[in-house]
C-alpha cells in the first residue's frame, strides 16, 4: 500500500512540475475539496478509511440511570459539515485542517483515542470520558482513484 502511494506521489509530482505555481495551487484546492468531500461522507456514515465500521457510541444516561440517548446513534454532527474543515492549499501541497480549536479538540480525541471533557456535574466537577480510537481522516482505496481522476482532469485542456 505504501509503495503504491509512493508511485502515485511520484506520478503526481511529474504532472505538478509541468504546471505554473498558480495552476498548481488551484489543482491542490480542487484535490483538497474532493478529498474533504469523500472524508465527510465517510464520517457521516461512521465508517473508517479502511472500510470498517467505527466503534459504536455508548448509551448516554442521566443521574437516575435512565437512557437519554440510545447506544449506536450517529456521531459527529458538526464534524460532518464542510465548514468544520478548512482546505489549506499551496503550490506544493494541500492540507485538510480543523476550522476551529473546538473542532480540533473533538476530532483529535476521537482520531487518537484520547480522554476528553464531556460536561460538568451540578457541583462543578468535570466529567471526563476515554474515547475509543475512531479514524476520521485518512485515505481509502476510493480516494486513490479520486486523486488519479482529479489529476487526469488537470491534463484535460478544457478543464477549469
Amino acid at each position: 500500500m505504501s509503495e503504491d502511494l509512493r508511485e502515485l506521489e511520484q506520478w503526481l509530482g511529474r504532472i505538478q512540475a509541468g504546471l505554473a505555481p498558480g495552476r498548481r495551487r488551484a489543482a491542490a484546492t480542487k484535490l483538497g475539496q474532493a478529498l474533504r468531500r469523500a472524508n465527510l461522507l465517510r464520517i457521516g456514515a461512521n465508517v473508517e478509511p479502511d472500510g470498517g465500521d467505527m466503534e459504536k457510541r455508548k448509551a448516554s444516561v442521566n443521574e437516575r440511570g435512565r437512557v437519554r440517548q440510545k447506544a449506536g446513534s450517529r456521531m459527529f454532527r458538526r464534524l460532518r459539515l464542510a465548514k468544520a474543515w478548512k482546505i489549506e492549499a499551496a503550490a506544493d501541497g494541500v492540507e485538510i485542517v480543523p476550522a476551529s480549536a473546538a473542532i480540533d479538540r473533538v476530532a483529535a480525541a476521537h482520531q487518537f483515542g484520547e480522554t476528553d471533557r464531556v460536561g460538568r456535574l451540578r457541583n462543578g466537577r468535570v466529567i471526563r470520558a476515554k474515547y475509543p480510537e475512531r479514524r476520521l481522516l485518512g485515505f481509502s482505496d476510493q480516494d486513490h482513484a479520486l486523486i488519479v481522476e482529479v489529476a487526469a482532469s488537470l491534463l484535460d485542456p478544457d478543464a477549469d
